[in-house]
């Protein structure tokens, strides 16, 4: 049976479904970052939850599970940089990212809706009485990744016009009835931008003052994908002056707050039922794996386009320092 390590805190509501799941079909140790295994060229695999790590992965084994949307401690351009495969819980979480993405959006861009910091049930009301429509409005999607086409639709049914970015070609039929644009065009025309891309080399960050300044009087930000996309301290000076709003759904510390018109403490996949998917979802991709097949939900680090490629212009390549 094969060995699996599943390096997650004791409180992480996650653990309990997950083991239960995995009874009889892998043989799951769980530790913490404080008693993680000094050697672990024993496990055949790792499944990442919520803990950060006390030391970096690379030196493990060659296929790592994340079990959350995204993980701030986990550099996965590194990872596959060391010949580990990375795979992500998208294909079960996307439909919930996507869902809180809007929520985000039609609670920050309503004038009385919640501010500050505030957990799910304020997010999700709107939703539930099919409040403040989008009719008119245009969306921005940057990147049209699987959560990024579940947003797609739901801004759609909504009644927004949908635009996208993304440096990768969609696969076929994932960008039907949606205009591709450059990022920058992206964001002077859109009302809401909301982002779904993969954090890695040409997005640490992806908006920067010089994205924002290009947004719109009164337009919204929002990020349920991660914090790291973002600038925090270019978006707290835009936000403050109430030039724009920001939703975000991430662990801001306190001196980051300010970043945001209206935030959730990293909630989007949280829930009974996300995680119910998710178990159900890892420990079969994992024994898949294992078992010779490609793992589903693959993370697809975007690296620069050589120059030439239509899309260097638009990479933040101008970022980088001369080589």
């Amino acid at each position: 049976m094969p060995k699996i390590l599943y390096l997650t805190d004791s409180s992480d509501p996650l653990r309990e479904r997950v083991e239960a799941v995995a009874s009889g079909r892998l043989d799951v140790e769980t530790a913490s970052r404080s008693d993680m295994p000094a050697d672990l060229s024993g496990f055949d695999a790792v499944l990442l939850g919520d803990t950060q790590l006390a030391r970096p992965l690379s030196d493990g084994p060659r296929l790592v599970q994340l079990t959350r949307g995204h993980h701030v401690d986990v550099d996965p351009v590194a990872l596959a940089a060391a010949g580990v495969t990375v795979a992500g819980a998208s294909p079960v979480l996307a439909p919930f990212v996507a869902r809180h993405s809007l929520g985000l959006a039609l609670a920050t861009a309503n004038d009385n809706g919640p501010r500050g910091k505030q957990q799910r049930d304020a997010i999700t009301a709107p939703l539930q009485e099919g409040a403040m429509p989008l009719a008119g409005m245009n969306v921005g999607i940057v990147g049209l990744g699987r959560t990024g086409r579940a947003a797609a639709e739901l801004f759609r049914l909504v009644g927004a016009t949908v635009i996208f970015n993304d440096l990768r070609t969609p696969v076929h039929g994932a960008a039907e009835g949606l205009r591709r644009s450059s990022l920058d065009l992206l964001l002077s025309r859109s009302d809401i931008v909301s982002l779904h891309a993969q954090w890695g080399p040409t997005s640490d960050p992806l908006i920067g003052e010089r994205e924002l300044r290009l947004m719109s009087r009164g337009s919204v930000l929002v990020n349920a994908a991660d914090s790291r996309l973002t600038d925090l301290q270019a978006l707290s000076a835009e936000v403050e002056t109430g030039r724009i709003r920001a939703a975000l759904d991430a662990d801001l510390p306190p001196e980051a707050e300010a970043a945001a018109t209206l935030h959730t403490p990293y909630v989007a996949a949280r829930s009974a039922e996300a995680d119910e998917k998710v178990a159900e979802f890892v420990v079969a991709n994992v024994t898949a794996a294992l078992s010779g097949a490609q793992p589903d939900g693959l993370l697809d680090i975007v690296d620069f386009p050589p120059a030439g490629d239509p899309a260097f212009w638009s990479t933040n390549m101008w970022r980088q320092p001369p080589a």
